[in-house]
């Protein structure tokens, strides 16, 4: 497709269904955890290739070498992840007066070989899936959308968040909050480092295996505490 097309009534026409479609395919009752996301993988890459005949606009681009990838990706990684224990979670539990509920994950405590097939499914759903997905994918979408103007990236950090926080639903009103905030904190990221989903996809990934690693090994109640400490702290 050329750029005429993407930005004419038709091409809004097929971007806003796309979105509609693949956002609510997350939903479905057909599919289970973690092949809902290899067909939502499989649909970007086909939708984004189709529109673009390329996947650099979807943010797989090679503006920094694999080596700076990496550097960058787990550099943020520390930062980020003392950000979100100390900061963003009990924030997130205090403004909603109750904490994200984790009972699902209760089933990896002690349990090796779960804890493996999670740690493959969290990286195909959450790295790479939701990355392309609410990143990648929406972030592209929404620049055909939405008319262009200083609030439209603002917009679309807070279009892609709060369709990012609703399939967490599962977790409670404060995980919907919570990974509303992670939403817009790694959207800020995606942008900073100029749409590279690269970084994004590691630095999902190495969040979330840290969570999964403290299910499997039963400290959980880490996050409690720092809520705890939080609340007593203010």
């Amino acid at each position: 497709m050329n750029t005429a097309f993407l930005h004419s009534i038709y091409g809004k026409i097929w971007a806003l269904f796309s979105v509609l479609a693949l956002t609510a395919f997350v939903f479905n009752p057909w599919t289970k955890f973690p092949y809902t996301f290899v067909i939502l993988i499989a649909a970007v890459l086909l939708i984004s290739y189709g529109q673009y005949n390329r996947l650099t606009e979807l943010g797989f681009h090679s503006r920094y070498s694999l080596p700076k990838v990496l550097l960058i990706a787990v550099g943020l990684f520390l930062v980020v992840e003392p950000f979100v224990d100390f900061v963003l979670q009990p924030f997130t539990n205090w403004i909603t007066n109750s904490p994200p509920d984790y009972g699902g994950f209760e089933i990896l405590k002690g349990n090796t070989q779960m804890y493996q097939k999670y740690l493959l499914y969290t990286w195909i759903s959450a790295a790479f899936g939701e990355e392309i997905l609410y990143r990648g994918f929406l972030f592209q979408q929404l620049a055909i959308l939405l008319p262009q103007s200083k609030y439209t990236l603002p917009l679309t950090v807070l279009l892609s968040s709060v369709l990012f926080a609703v399939p967490h639903l599962y977790m409670g009103w404060s995980g919907v909050a919570f990974t509303f905030c992670f939403g817009v904190l790694i959207g800020l990221i995606y942008i900073r480092f100029h749409y590279n989903l690269w970084i994004t996809i590691l630095l999902h990934g190495l969040v979330d295996t840290l969570f999964i690693t403290l299910a499997y090994t039963g400290r959980l109640e880490y996050y409690e505490w720092v809520s705890r400490w939080w609340t007593h702290l203010f």
